[in-house]
């Protein structure tokens, strides 16, 4: 394989996806670290388009591990993993780039604590959910998302953001441009801190993103979308929301997949 299409390949795997960008550059050998790295799973990788060459493909598997979300009034510590699975390739000949989705796994995490330590009836629990677009572009990665708000009385399908109206995150690791009020804010580079396969760390964030209002809240799937609305303090306008991911990232290319 020509050197530049190694890099422009490796390029890829440095993206996130729930959870990155394109980041060339790699170090050329692992640095030390005392990571406890997590499994990564490429059971998930999608197929390839018919005719795509295995050679200049490569799954990548993006957990995060930690950071934030603050979506309008909530503001959340990551404390379990989000793990985004996709694929990023490019046609030798045309250098046409492509980008596959494969899964997107979140637990759902406590937004607020039930009355009298009632987990169940009055708690109110978020969990990110795919919202149908993933792609590369500029050096950062653009991830649909949505958030399923969780309670008994909300019904099942209350979700913030939804597939036509989604969370559109552009995450890398340059300095952000968001409106004020927020301020710009910048992830970290890329380091290898794994091999076989290689494993990168990064922070990827983007705080210049809007948050649509809440739809489909209450056992009548719309009644309780305003008192969502007024509790989250949506739809919330670029400059008041943020996302930090911190993540590991790794990934093989097709011709190393089983």
């Amino acid at each position: 394989m020509r050197p530049s299409l190694r890099r422009r390949l490796q390029a890829g795997a440095a993206a996130l996806s729930l959870a990155g960008g394109l980041v060339g550059g790699l170090a050329a050998a692992p640095a030390a670290s005392a990571d406890t790295l997590p499994a990564f799973d490429f059971s998930d990788c999608p197929a390839l388009p018919a005719g795509a060459d295995p050679s200049f493909a490569q799954c990548n598997v993006a957990v995060t591990y930690g950071g934030t979300m603050k979506l309008g009034s909530i503001e959340q510590t990551i404390s379990s993993p989000i793990t985004l699975t996709y694929t990023t390739g490019f046609d030798p000949v045309t250098l046409e780039s492509y980008t596959l989705f494969g899964s997107f796994k979140a637990s759902r995490f406590l937004v607020q604590p039930g009355l009298f330590g009632d987990p169940f009836v009055t708690a109110i629990y978020a969990q990110p959910q795919y919202a149908g677009g993933v792609d590369t572009d500029g050096g950062r990665l653009n991830l649909n998302l949505k958030v399923n708000v969780q309670n008994p009385l909300l019904g099942s399908r209350c979700t913030i953001g939804s597939n036509s109206a989604p969370i559109a995150l552009h995450l890398g690791i340059g300095a952000t441009n968001p409106p004020p009020p927020n301020t710009p804010i910048q992830g970290s580079a890329p380091e290898v801190v794994g091999t076989n396969p290689t494993v990168l760390k990064t922070t990827v964030v983007d705080n210049a993103f809007a948050v649509p209002k809440a739809g489909g809240c209450g056992l009548d799937l719309g009644a309780e979308n305003w008192a969502v609305n007024l509790y989250a303090g949506l739809p919330s306008a670029a400059g008041h929301n943020t996302a930090i991911f911190n993540q590991y990232v790794a990934y093989k290319t097709y011709t190393d997949l089983p």
